[in-house]
């Protein structure tokens, strides 16, 4: 039996551990994009992009299969052909695809996007090549003035280190509320709190157009006002990045144990950032944070190896994985996918946790410094609550 594993990231590397584990007789490849070390994204912002880590130092450990770099471009569902970079093909009996996210970039509208993408002054920061980019120009301009165009988890999370590291931020956000959809209202209704008294913030505004020079970059509001600083970073979250012919911005719808709704008697499965989910009694839905990825690949995993007969049924994948970021000395904190949620109850105050109920049954958490809390409540997730006679 052999099975490819697209993607070698968080929801990649934990399938094929899985995989390994089982002591099956099943040969697996796992695939990273071409020239590439599969790396912990985690660390991209938090080590790499300031500087108190080389890129070779958030590379993940072996997982004991063949890794291979070299890009996949396209599958065919049908025979579970996978067609590679270097014009290579290969078959396998099963796939499982992680081939995770990429970041959202700026609206092609906004004035002068492309000439400051050329002109190294706009980045995003989600792979080592973007971090490498932040890193040697933090490097050249101390203290330096960034702009960080977002305000969600990572953006927030971003803005923190390099105000720590002695740089001048101004966070500027779409949204009067940042990190509600993340975080819901309760808990991003402190955000601003956290921020403010630590540097320069634009909340509810967007950018009309970007001018990027050889020594600065000016970013102009709908307002009117101008932010300029030496470097802007966007921190506008993700989409899907999948191989053909998922290659559309909609990722890989699943089932209940991750197979791929496209081909559900291929045994091609989806886990990750790349997977679209339906909760019951709710739309789709994807999340993209590390250990809900790992989760995932897991899941993806064991499923694969129920349908060969070789294991357990996993169940129904339900995401509760715990998810954070240290933002200027605290840590907001979570877990599960808070847009499962239609309505919230405050569980602590002191502190701050928030349970978010689909119905009657809690999907999520998220609070701030209360990580005990949240350990807690983790087994209530996804149980619906007993009925009152």
């Amino acid at each position: 039996m052999k099975v490819g594993i697209i993607g070698a990231g968080a929801a990649g590397t934990s399938a094929a551990k899985t995989l390994q584990a089982a002591g099956a007789d099943i040969d697996v490849d796992l695939f990273t994009r071409s020239g590439e070390q599969p790396y912990n994204r985690t660390l991209v912002n938090k080590g790499a992009a300031i500087g108190l880590l080389e890129p070779d130092q958030i590379a993940l450990p072996a997982t004991g299969v063949e890794t291979i770099a070299d890009t996949v471009r396209g599958i065919d569902p049908r025979s579970r052909d996978v067609h590679l970079d270097s014009g290579q093909s290969r078959t396998y009996d099963a796939l499982i695809i992680a081939s995770g996210s990429r970041p959202r970039t700026l609206d092609e509208a906004i004035l002068g996007r492309d000439q400051a993408l050329s002109a190294g002054r706009l980045t995003a920061l989600h792979s080592i090549a973007d971090a490498v980019r932040v890193r040697d120009l933090l490097a050249t301009t101390h203290p330096a003035r960034v702009l960080m165009l977002g305000g969600g988890l990572v953006a927030s999370e971003t803005a923190s280190l390099l105000t720590d590291a002695g740089h001048d931020v101004a966070l500027i956000t779409r949204s009067l509320l940042p990190g509600a959809r993340a975080l819901g209202e309760a808990t991003a209704r402190s955000l601003p709190n956290l921020h403010l008294p630590q540097h320069a913030a634009y909340l509810g505004r967007t950018p009309t157009a970007i001018r990027g020079h050889d020594d600065r970059i000016t970013v102009v509001l709908d307002d009117g006002p101008r932010a300029e600083g030496d470097l802007a970073i966007v921190a506008h979250g993700t989409l899907p990045a999948a191989p053909a012919p998922w290659t559309g911005p909609d990722g890989i719808p699943v089932d209940d144990r991750l197979r791929s709704l496209h081909a559900p008697r291929q045994r091609i499965y989806a886990a990750g950032g790349v997977a679209v989910h339906h909760y019951p009694r709710h739309g789709s839905y994807r999340v993209d944070h590390w250990d809900d990825s790992v989760a995932q690949g897991v899941h993806a995993a064991t499923a694969l190896l129920h349908d060969l007969g070789l294991g357990d049924d996993p169940g129904i994948f339900l995401p509760s994985s715990p998810f954070s970021a240290r933002v200027h000395g605290h840590t907001l904190i979570g877990a599960g996918h808070p847009a499962l949620g239609s309505s919230t109850r405050i569980v602590s105050t002191d502190p701050l946790l928030t349970a978010h109920y689909l119905g009657d049954t809690p999907v999520a958490l998220t609070g701030i410094d209360a990580a005990a809390l949240v350990r807690d409540w983790i087994p209530r997730l996804h149980q619906r609550a007993p009925i009152r006679s």
